[in-house]
């Protein structure tokens, strides 16, 4: 058997994913494939591969194998476009996808001709100019792009018009460009021209920053490096959080892409309404907005909840480990802190009940406090009952 064929039929064994000491073998034996078989291996593990990491491990070594052995020499950014503007070179795909492997690492005016030859392509090849020139816009295609948007008005274009022209071009175009949920970045862009109003209610259609109309608002406001009321943003966290009691019944497992562990954040006394994503959605526009003394104020009165939930009769009563059931008990506690610490205007806004654990008598904080009790005895102290 070949090095390749027994490659290919042993690299999906358990023992190759779970031990790296393992894998070593495998790797030694792609070191001794030639070219060709090279070239087959990378065929075969590039895709379907995911499942095992041992598919992916192998397909990156032979590439640098191949590196090492057989170094790629680069046509001529000149050459590439050559054969990419020249459509009867049977080379187009291939010139296509080196220009744009190779783009970032060219020079200013290299770039420039590469997203020349782009724009004046297919569709594909204008949609990928696109994205390039709307996260490093050049006035050097300003008549290029306004061309092309007046000629097909393509919806992977507009991202361009709305972040890089003229506030006056952009209203003027409005109603073409208000399309493809692009009404919170028109906000961003508009807000200062004298004859735009923001409607609120339109926030709701789609959400660019978070998926409520009052945060999207406090995003536009901060990436517009716009004025806010005082205290705008504190009433605008201070209302969510009242909805966010009101629907949310049970401690989430994910909150974005992070798992949320409530009752690992009790035990390490780290309880928080920090975490909650719609609070750090709001903080992040406090800070681009400037606001020192709200961002002081609230981090003070997170502190307040968090003191108040640890020291809680409840908490204390319930100890330290906690059955699914119990877990949830303990969150309606904590939504029930956060309702007592809100202003009362806002706890007005709270609809559910979150009552929690019954409140123990002191018999049951002794019978769940050792140490207590213990203490209890050696003082010969009196337990008054009521």
């Amino acid at each position: 058997m070949s090095a390749l064929d027994y490659i290919l039929a042993n690299y999906q064994q358990e023992k190759y994913q779970a031990s790296l000491a393992e894998r070593k073998v495998l790797r030694a034996l792609v070191h001794t494939l030639k070219k060709e078989e090279l070239l087959i291996l990378q065929k075969k593990l590039k895709r379907g591969s995911s499942k095992w990491s041992v598919g992916k491990v192998l397909c990156d070594e032979s590439t640098k194998v191949l590196g090492k052995r057989y170094p790629k020499k680069n046509e001529s950014i000149s050459a590439l476009l050559k054969a990419f503007t020249d459509k009867q070179s049977g080379k187009v795909a291939k010139a296509r996808a080196e220009l744009r492997e190779r783009f970032d690492k060219q020079s200013f005016q290299t770039q420039r001709k590469i997203l020349q030859a782009m724009l004046s392509a297919s569709k594909q090849d204008r949609v990928w100019a696109y994205k390039q020139l709307s996260n490093g816009w050049d006035d050097f295609f300003f008549e290029d792009v306004k061309n092309l948007w007046e000629q097909y008005h393509e919806k992977e274009c507009v991202a361009v018009i709305i972040k890089h022209f003229p506030m006056e071009y952009v209203y003027e175009n409005l109603s073409a460009l208000d399309t493809h949920g692009n009404y919170t970045n028109l906000c961003i862009k508009l807000i200062h021209h004298p004859k735009f109003q923001i409607d609120k209610e339109r926030l709701k259609e789609d959400f660019v920053f978070y998926g409520h109309p009052e945060v999207e608002y406090l995003y536009i406001l901060a990436k517009s490096k716009s004025k806010i009321e005082e205290g705008e943003a504190t009433r605008t966290l201070f209302n969510q959080m009242a909805v966010f009691i009101n629907i949310v019944n049970t401690p989430p497992k994910f909150i974005g892409n992070r798992a949320y562990n409530f009752e690992r954040q009790i035990e390490d006394g780290n309880v928080t309404t920090k975490h909650l994503e719609f609070v750090s959605c709001v903080l992040w526009c406090m800070g681009e907005l400037g606001l020192v003394e709200e961002l002081i104020a609230f981090e003070e009165w997170d502190n307040m909840v968090r003191i108040k939930f640890l020291g809680s009769e409840e908490l204390q009563y319930m100890g330290n480990a906690y059955s699914s059931e119990e877990e949830k008990e303990l969150w309606h506690l904590f939504l029930q802190t956060i309702t007592e610490c809100l202003p009362t205007e806002y706890q007005q806004l709270v609809q559910v009940k979150c009552s929690s654990t019954p409140k123990p008598t002191k018999e049951d904080l002794l019978n769940n406090n050792p140490a207590l009790n213990s203490l209890v005895e050696k003082l010969g102290l009196e337990i008054v009952r009521y």
